[in-house]
């Protein structure tokens, strides 16, 4: 006769327990093993959440002017960044309009080498053309921290290892919502109060790590994704269509015709976008074109301009254009996952929200460990009373029956 389950020695009840254990264990070790990286990764994503307020705070002489007036030409612009260029003889690889009012311009020049590429910006006052200094990507802090942020500043290796975390970090916090899932089937004080005294460590874990569990699944992905967009990129595109920003693009007269200036390329641009608001350019090529870019109001990263516009430089003809309005499914998809992750899809508001949960590791970190720590102090204390042969009470210490 089949044996009910209450004559199975309860087996169908061990099952879920078992797995809960594994879970328990899974989050306990992937904490406690690579939790610390978990933390570096959220204090300096939220240190970048402001990076160029913070960068202009740092630096004023060199990113702030107090000049003000008429501002002057692009062209002179451009000129004033190659002659004070310390590299010399380069042309400007693009350049970066001021990013508040009293901001400067940004122009940037490409240097060292295929396998190793180094990327200056020189720095020019819109008022006045002159140089306020110039530095290189990756040695100024804020960009130290964001290779620190990226890929550990250890290149290629650092990204892996970054990239292997978020999905560490994925794994983890699934499996707090795991954990955390049947004391909200129990109520929603279990869920979700902090009591003080011995229960305050736990407490403060499992509520503050249920808040920020959507947030946290969001930024590790995002993360991830940014770390291997090859991967991503491969499979998205055998899904489903994707478009890319037109290349090979050539002047259509000889390059000893008239030359449109950066200015007039910029105001034919503008033409196709009235309202859009004017953001970086690629100043003329070998091929004799510019690329020119805008942002338009309904575009969701407001850091880079999306909307490009190819003019030739000799003829002043627009030679094709690449905007939001021509994304498909999979481009908007890809263009999401940075203003995502950073937070400025959602303006101010997703960039506090981004900075706030990027400090959730840390209260993570510190409170599972003292649980972690708390755990195994009374298991030691009862070995160490147990060696010694001390007894409490008067008592014996009986054996325990354990079952097998």
């Amino acid at each position: 006769m089949a044996r009910t389950p209450e004559q199975n020695d309860g087996q169908p009840h061990r099952q879920p327990i078992r797995l809960r254990k594994l879970w328990i264990i899974a989050h306990r070790w992937l904490g406690l093993t690579v939790g610390l990286l978990f933390v570096l990764i959220g204090l300096t994503g939220s240190i970048l959440v402001f990076d160029h307020a913070i960068d202009e705070w740092l630096n004023p002489e060199l990113l702030l002017t107090e000049k003000s007036g008429e501002t002057q030409p692009v062209a002179n612009i451009i000129a004033a960044a190659e002659a004070g260029y310390a590299g010399g003889g380069e042309s400007a690889l693009s350049l970066s309009k001021p990013r508040v009012k009293n901001g400067v311009w940004s122009v940037w020049f490409s240097s060292g080498t295929e396998e190793a590429p180094s990327f200056t910006a020189v720095h020019v006052d819109p008022y006045t053309a002159n140089v306020t200094g110039e530095r290189v990507w990756g040695e100024y802090l804020m960009s130290w921290i964001y290779r620190l942020h990226f890929r550990l500043v250890a290149g290629v290796t650092g990204g892996i290892i970054v990239g292997v975390v978020g999905i560490m970090m994925l794994i983890s916090v699934c499996s707090g919502i795991l954990l955390w899932w049947p004391l909200f089937k129990n109520g929603w004080r279990a869920a979700f109060a902090i009591r003080t005294g011995s229960r305050f460590n736990y407490d403060l874990h499992k509520t503050i790590g249920i808040a920020a569990s959507g947030l946290l699944l969001i930024l590790a992905f995002t993360g991830i994704y940014m770390e291997f967009p090859q991967t991503f990129n491969a499979a998205i595109e055998a899904i489903a269509e994707t478009t890319e920003s037109p290349e090979d693009l050539k002047t259509r007269a000889p390059k000893s015709s008239i030359t449109y200036s950066p200015d007039e390329a910029i105001v034919i641009a503008q033409k196709l976008y009235p309202d859009a608001r004017f953001d970086h350019m690629h100043p003329l090529n070998e091929h004799g074109v510019y690329e020119v870019a805008f942002r338009q109001e309904h575009e969701v990263q407001t850091t880079f301009g999306r909307t490009q516009v190819f003019v030739d430089g000799h003829t002043g003809e627009v030679l094709a254009t690449y905007t939001p309005e021509d994304f498909t499914a999979a481009d908007v998809f890809r263009i999401w996952q940075f203003p995502l992750h950073s937070g400025e899809a959602f303006g101010l508001f997703g960039r506090l929200v981004v900075f706030l949960t990027g400090l959730t590791p840390a209260v993570l970190y510190v409170t599972g460990c003292l649980l972690w720590w708390r755990r195994r102090k009374p298991r030691n204390t009862t070995q160490k009373t147990s060696r010694t042969g001390k007894q409490d009470d008067n008592k014996k210490i009986r054996p325990v029956q354990t079952c097998s």
